[in-house]
């Protein structure tokens, strides 16, 4: 008796699912979407450039405003190592 009543369901459940998909809009092949992407697209102004680490200003030379300036002791000792 469960299984015809879970048949059923399944049954009811295709059904529905299946008449709800239906493809109403027209369908188009790869070649025209991409026609139709390309002729959409403005080429007379090129895109403005990304901006980089180029454009960030390096920060002041100053040790005490930019402690990133100072060397660490490593770096330190191997550089005066080789004089």
């Amino acid at each position: 008796m469960i299984t015809k009543i879970t048949a059923g369901l399944l049954a009811v459940t295709l059904l529905a699912a299946c008449s709800t998909t239906a493809t109403t809009t027209k369908r188009t092949t790869l070649r025209e979407m991409n026609t139709s992407r390309l002729a959409s697209t403005d080429t007379t102004e090129p895109a403005p450039p990304a901006e980089g680490p180029e454009e960030v200003g390096a920060g002041p030379n100053d040790p005490i405003k930019n402690p990133a300036v100072v060397p660490s002791p490593l770096l330190r000792n191997t550089a005066a190592g080789g004089l």
